[in-house]
């Protein structure tokens, strides 16, 4: 096949080394994410800076549904790579891409119908309302090139190409950041410029990833005239799929819920949260980039029958994110005020942003455990009962939680708490059910 195949060779090297550009391709995202903030919170205000916060989350949710399914493709397209079965892979690659053109539809028209509607269900204040509805009506025009980006981003790491997706993203996020000056500092266009500059750049990786695939001489060359559903392949993609999109969205869901709740307590607290949010993405880029290396690897391995390496895959990443989320974590702890002094100068922002640090950063590691554990199984293909106990534990729980406790506490506290509760709740069922369930194969005992 090509030199991408990860089913022989030194694990721990092709894992750091798959990871890498992921981690980096994550930090793009993120960084031109946080620009949007930057530039919104201290050239349009907390108004502005709100209504992003607010928005970040319905279109997070939204689009989660089909990048789960997206991660099904991803196993579907790795196992048979490690099968060496090029003709699975040719009809893959071009049902993937009749996915993303459908799904990308669908969303941008979920978007700009029902994105107010959204809005004013989470409790958005009447001063935010405008700009979030002005910052979602534009940005979901892009849903057609994002899902082209993240499922032809997931063919090529699939087959063990992690970097090339970072290039393309690369220049989409400066083109990003370029374009945030040009629109909402320079043509003082505020919350419609910042929409107007992603989506742009949207549009500008979706061509780069097309290109790609079409010109490449790789058996995940795409053709143009052959884009179309491959109803057994889909259906494949889908058992996988579902089930990963289903916890995606329902962890969004729960995501919202305590959306709402931070905003009956005003608006420093819903501007300290969105900084949070973003803060806490430079913890979340490594356990998000060794969670996927891992499931790309379990899955070319399984496909492969190289269980042995599964299990020592396992083992090594794990290593691997508990360290570094404890290492950014501890960074982010010590500096947590002059971070936050970064997207606003206002004390008040300052401290509930702060206090959201406080309280989640230090448990993040029994996050990263759990992910670890989620990629494992997923590139195994097996994601219905981890959806089940994320359901149930991260979502369920979560949302009784708030829903019963800030009926009786109005208290910001309860929000906080919602984090490590939910967390350690669902890292000891996941560890259960890991450890004891016959997920992965009747003839093989995972340990």
């Amino acid at each position: 096949m090509t030199s991408n195949q990860m089913t022989e060779g030194n694990i721990a090297k092709q894992i750091t080394l798959f990871a890498i550009p992921i981690l980096i391709s994550n930090l793009f995202q993120q960084l031109y994410n946080t620009v949007d903030v930057a530039i919104v919170g201290r050239y349009v205000g907390a108004n502005a800076l709100a209504a992003v916060g607010s928005c970040n989350l319905i279109v997070v949710f939204m689009i989660y549904f089909f990048i789960g399914i997206s991660n099904g493709a991803s196993v579907i397209i790795s196992q048979s790579f490690g099968k060496n079965d090029k003709d699975k892979i040719h009809k893959s690659v071009h049902t993937i891409i009749a996915l993303s053109l459908i799904s990308g539809f669908l969303l941008m028209v979920l978007g700009l119908t029902f994105g107010g509607m959204f809005l004013r269900w989470i409790n958005t204040p009447d001063n935010v309302l405008t700009f979030s509805i002005t910052y979602i009506k534009i940005y979901f025009i892009s849903m057609i090139p994002m899902m082209i980006f993240n499922m032809g981003s997931g063919i090529l790491r699939a087959v063990g190409d992690s970097k090339t997706p970072l290039y393309y993203l690369a220049i989409s996020g400066i083109t990003n950041i370029i374009l945030d000056i040009v629109f909402a500092v320079v043509f003082k266009l505020g919350v419609a410029g910042v929409a107007m500059a992603t989506t742009i750049a949207q549009f500008v990786s979706s061509i780069l990833i097309l290109i790609k695939l079409i010109k490449t001489s790789e058996v995940y060359k795409l053709f143009i005239n052959k884009i179309k559903i491959d109803f057994k392949i889909l259906k494949e993609i889908l058992l996988i799929g579902i089930p990963t999109g289903i916890q995606s969205v329902l962890v969004c869901f729960a995501n919202t819920i305590v959306q709402s709740k931070v905003n009956i307590f005003g608006l420093n607290v819903m501007a300290g949260y969105t900084i949070y949010y973003k803060i806490e993405g430079f913890i979340y880029m490594p356990i998000s980039a060794i969670a996927l290396a891992v499931s790309n690897f379990v899955g070319q391995n399984v496909g492969a029958s190289e269980f042995d390496r599964v299990k020592l895959g396992k083992n090594i990443s794990m290593i691997i994110c508990v360290s570094l989320t404890i290492i950014i974590g501890s960074i982010i702890l010590f500096n947590a005020s002059d971070i936050i002094r970064i997207f606003s100068k206002d004390l008040d922002v300052i401290n509930e942003g702060s206090k959201f640090i406080y309280w989640i950063v230090p448990i993040y590691s029994i996050y990263a455990i759990n992910e670890v554990l989620m990629g494992v199984m997923r590139g195994a293909g097996e994601t219905f009962i981890p959806m089940i106990i994320g359901t149930i534990c991260m979502c369920g729980l979560r949302i009784l939680w708030l829903s019963v406790m800030i009926s009786h506490y109005k208290d910001i506290n309860i929000v906080y708490l919602s984090y490590p509760i939910t967390w350690i709740v669902t890292n000891i069922f996941t560890i259960i059910y890991y450890s004891k369930g016959n997920w992965l194969s009747k003839n093989f005992r995972y340990e």
